[in-house]
């Protein structure tokens, strides 16, 4: 029985790295091929991708609702800003550290969440949305107020550029978030396919069962949270060294950005995580093309990207409450039925 538990825990592990290093590849590959302004794009959307894959650890994997994924963006972001400016410390050990802090306040976060549940939960998790830049802001000698704090990922080193030629500076940002990237999905993976993930599940579909199994409800919503705050803590902090941490960073509205990535692509999904970053963070541009092609009035153009993305929101929870990812697979299942019935005949 153990053998054949320690062989499946490799199986994993061996799916889990083979699939990080595909979306390293992918995103090199593809960002041989875009300009770079859209190499800036796709360096921020595997940022982002950091933060959803926090929610859909945190929500699609336990059932908790937050709205605040944002605010702890920003936890990391100044951790690893105040590290780098006030102490010296190198950008590399910043992001490492951010994750702990951010860990640590998902830790606090998670102790009031283990006695919440449902919109109690969610109207907590937004007011520390709303309250986190309000300190930055109230405490400006430390935190640097509205203007924030100036920090950036610098130049690429010389080793690099001799190995792989001239480098922009948005290509750059896209070779120093990669790594962490990767790690994040390999993380995922197998956090989502161990005893620790079935264990999440569990509480998620039915808390009074998994109680009556033995499994401690409020010690595993604390854990979740840790979790996904320390993921999203590690997005903020990438998300911050693009030039500045401040407010204006992390608004309210990127919580909700986050939230609309997970659920466009699918809460429960990983590959559905990656399809709804993609989406929200290309789908404005894509629109802002085709408005300045048919010479749409500026008044109409600036409110179409946020109008397309909202009803296309609304469209996945009425018509598709399980995103991309469960479309993908019900299209499947038909395409599998259909196969068979054809081979029974």
């Amino acid at each position: 029985m153990s053998k054949s538990i320690s062989l499946k825990h490799k199986v994993i592990g061996r799916r889990s790295t083979l699939l990080a290093i595909l979306l390293f590849l992918f995103f090199i590959a593809l960002s041989k091929q875009f300009d770079p302004y859209n190499q800036a794009q796709l360096a921020n959307i595997a940022t982002l991708l950091i933060a959803v894959l926090s929610i859909t650890l945190l929500t699609g994997a336990s059932g908790q609702i937050s709205l605040g994924q944002g605010a702890i963006m920003a936890v990391g972001g100044y951790a690893s800003a105040l590290l780098v400016t006030r102490l010296g410390y190198s950008m590399w050990l910043s992001f490492i550290l951010a994750i702990f802090v951010s860990a640590l306040f998902g830790l606090f976060l998670g102790l009031a969440a283990a006695r919440l549940s449902g919109p109690y939960l969610a109207g907590t998790t937004l007011v520390m949305a709303l309250a986190i830049p309000s300190i930055a802001v109230r405490f400006e000698p430390f935190f640097g107020g509205d203007v924030g704090i100036n920090v950036d990922y610098g130049n690429p080193p010389r080793w690099l550029t001799s190995f792989v030629g001239k480098i922009s500076i948005e290509e750059w940002s896209l070779y120093v978030v990669l790594p962490f990237t990767a790690l994040a999905l390999f993380a995922v993976l197998n956090l989502s396919n161990t005893r620790a993930g079935r264990t999440w599940r569990a509480v998620r579909d039915n808390e009074v069962s998994a109680a009556l199994a033995g499994i401690n409800i409020g010690r595993t919503k604390v854990i979740v949270f840790v979790c996904a705050s320390g993921l999203a803590g590690l997005a903020g902090a990438l998300y911050g060294f693009r030039g500045l941490v401040g407010p204006s960073v992390y608004p309210t509205d990127l919580s909700l950005t986050l939230l609309t990535a997970a659920v466009i692509g699918g809460l429960r999904s990983i590959g559905g995580a990656i399809f709804g970053t993609f989406t929200v963070v290309f789908l404005p541009d894509l629109i802002e093309r085709i408005t300045s092609t048919f010479e749409v009035p500026g008044a109409i153009a600036n409110y179409l990207p946020g109008l397309a993305i909202g009803t296309l929101l609304l469209l996945t929870v009425i018509l598709n409450p399980s995103g991309a990812a469960g479309l993908n697979e019900r299209i499947h299942h038909r395409i599998k039925k259909t196969i068979s019935k054809s081979g029974g005949h």
